[in-house]
C-alpha cells in the first residue's frame, strides 16, 4: 500500500511543473490579468521573473546560478521577456558591461501572481502538516530523510 503511495506521489511530483504552469495561468484568468495571461508565459519565464523580483538589480549570472540553468538559457529567456514588456534591461552608471534586469509595472503583476499561488500551495500544506501532532510530524521527517539520503 505505501509502495503505491509513493508511486502516486512520484507521478504527481512528475506531472507538477505542468499543474503549476496551469495554475498560474487560471490565476492570471481568475485575478483580471487578461494582459499578462496573454503573453503566454512558460513556467521558466515566470521563474526568471520570480528571481528578478526577489532580488535587487540581478544580472544573468546570478540569474543562472540561483534557478540551475545556463546563461544562454537565461539569455534566451530575459530576450523573451524583454519583448513582452515584462523586464527591462539595466546599466549602472560605473559599470556599462553588465546588464542587470528590473521588473515593468506588468512584470511586478506577474510576479505577484507568482508569489499568490506559491501562497495557496504553502497553505495546503500547513494545512495537512496541522492534521498531525509533534510525534508524527518527526517521524514523518525522519522518513523523508530516510527517503531522500538513500535515493
Amino acid at each position: 500500500m505505501l509502495l503505491n503511495q509513493m508511486a502516486a506521489l512520484f507521478d504527481y511530483l512528475n506531472d507538477y511543473l505542468q499543474t503549476h504552469e496551469k495554475a498560474l495561468n487560471d490565476l492570471l484568468i481568475e485575478y483580471g490579468y487578461e494582459n499578462i495571461y496573454a503573453k503566454n508565459l512558460m513556467l521558466s519565464e515566470f521563474h526568471v521573473i520570480d528571481c528578478i523580483g526577489k532580488n535587487r538589480l540581478p544580472n544573468a549570472t546570478f540569474i543562472s546560478k540561483e534557478l540551475i540553468l545556463t546563461k544562454g538559457a537565461i539569455s534566451k529567456i530575459t530576450a523573451k521577456l524583454i519583448l513582452k514588456e515584462l523586464i527591462k534591461p539595466n546599466q549602472l552608471e560605473n559599470n556599462k558591461k553588465e546588464i542587470y534586469y528590473t521588473l515593468t509595472s506588468q512584470g511586478k503583476e506577474a510576479y505577484e501572481v507568482h508569489e499568490k499561488i506559491h501562497d495557496l500551495g504553502n497553505k495546503k500544506v500547513v494545512e495537512i502538516f496541522n492534521k498531525y501532532n509533534k510525534e508524527e510530524l518527526n517521524t514523518i521527517s525522519r522518513f523523508l530523510d530516510d527517503l531522500l539520503n538513500e535515493l
